[in-house]
């Protein structure tokens, strides 16, 4: 009954946000604006029970999922952390995973940076890792998809990315050990080239990664792995060299 009772709510709430939803095809960027802001009010916004969350979700996600490549940068920043919340509020995110997995890899897994706006970028990766967390082992099937992320957003310009990238590694290597080490020496040379970043936070957070890489992965790498680790004992951080005794 319960499950008839969300499925009764959630469809009354697709039939207040339907006008919105059409609008989202509207030439006019303010009107995409409002109508992205309006569905966020009205949805993870205003406090539903999770189930009715669920089947909101489903419904929503693909017309979302398009509007990441949305020209204007508000109407990308509001779909992004809309879409975060639904993946934090729901019982089942991995539902999502067949449609969210591949169209993140698309936009942000790209050797071209996609999406221009350092903030969203990091903003990408946050909801990436907030998708390892609460999906856990159902990322199994996407492990090409997630390795092609990290793979650019480890590297990327931008040095916040950076570390929430090295930070989505780790919880990706700790969620799905078992597979992970299929993938696990691609990560290195990106991590290498962030291992030596100008800002300490930034070489820690790699270090942290490159443990998770040594630890779940195939051991390939070690020598090259160990001899850029150990060029990190002469770094000037305390930070830095604190972390590195948690790897060895």
């Amino acid at each position: 009954m319960a499950a008839t009772g969300d499925e009764h709510a959630a469809s009354e709430i697709l039939r207040g946000i339907s006008r919105h939803l059409n609008c989202l095809n509207e030439d006019n960027k303010a009107t995409r604006k409002r109508a992205l802001e309006s569905i966020k009010q009205q949805t993870v916004n205003k406090g539903l029970p999770r189930g009715v969350l669920q089947e909101v979700f489903s419904s929503l996600l693909k017309p979302l999922l398009k509007c990441l490549s949305d020209p204007m940068e508000k109407c990308r920043e509001t779909t992004i952390s809309t879409i975060t919340e639904f993946i934090r509020c729901v019982p089942k995110p991995e539902e999502s995973l067949p449609y969210l997995m591949p169209c993140l890899a698309q936009r942000f897994g790209d050797k071209e940076i996609l999406e221009p706006s350092e903030e969203l970028r990091l903003s990408a990766v946050e909801m990436l890792t907030l998708t390892v967390d609460v999906c856990g082992t159902h990322l199994t099937h996407y492990l090409n998809e997630t390795i092609n992320i990290l793979l650019r957003t480890i590297v990327d310009p931008f040095p916040d990315v950076r570390k929430e990238s090295c930070k989505c590694t780790v919880s990706f290597a700790k969620s799905v050990p078992e597979h992970f080490h299929m993938q696990a020496e691609s990560l290195v040379k990106p991590l290498m080239q962030t291992i030596t970043h100008q800002h300490s936070r930034v070489r820690v957070s790699a270090i942290e990664a490159t443990g998770a890489v040594i630890q779940h992965g195939s051991g390939k790498n070690l020598d090259d792995v160990v001899s850029h680790l150990a060029q990190r004992l002469f770094d000037d951080s305390p930070q830095v060299l604190l972390s590195l005794l948690s790897v060895f």
